[in-house]
């Protein structure tokens, strides 16, 4: 087999090709705009993907919390009422408000654990820590 410039050439683009993409996208992190907040897994998880999203959402505040208030979540199913909820944890869960004030350390860090029913809708959270860091710089 003869190897040519024009192969190596092809091997190394498709190479950080891949590398730039596995980097850019990151199932476990979600960014927010409005208002400016990351939430992050700390490690995948065996929940779908909706309901990591919906657990995000929940805790960016972008909809309204069935975390914190149990009446907005959907009911229970008929096993859970009998034998209770099979309780799975997402382990760590970060929430980064940023630009939270205006001086540094501007962003506020949450760290939540955060455990749902595999079967339902129910899920609860805990806030474990609360800190700031420095991460946006002063406007």
């Amino acid at each position: 087999m003869r190897i040519t410039k024009f192969t190596v050439l092809s091997f190394l683009i498709c190479f950080f090709t891949l590398c730039v993409y596995a980097d850019e996208f990151n199932p476990l992190v979600y960014h927010y705009n409005n208002p400016e907040v990351t939430v992050e897994f700390s490690e995948p998880l065996s929940m779908s993907l909706e309901r990591q999203q919906s657990i995000a959402d929940q805790l960016a505040g972008v909809i309204p919390n069935s975390l914190i208030d149990p009446s907005i979540s959907d009911p229970e199913n008929i096993i859970c009422s009998i034998f209770g909820h099979n309780l799975a944890p997402t382990g760590t869960v970060t929430v980064t408000h940023h630009k939270a004030k205006t001086y540094n350390p501007r962003c506020l860090k949450d760290v939540y654990h955060v455990v749902y029913c595999t079967r339902c809708d129910y899920a609860m959270e805990e806030l474990y820590d609360s800190f700031y860091v420095f991460c946006c710089p002063e406007d």
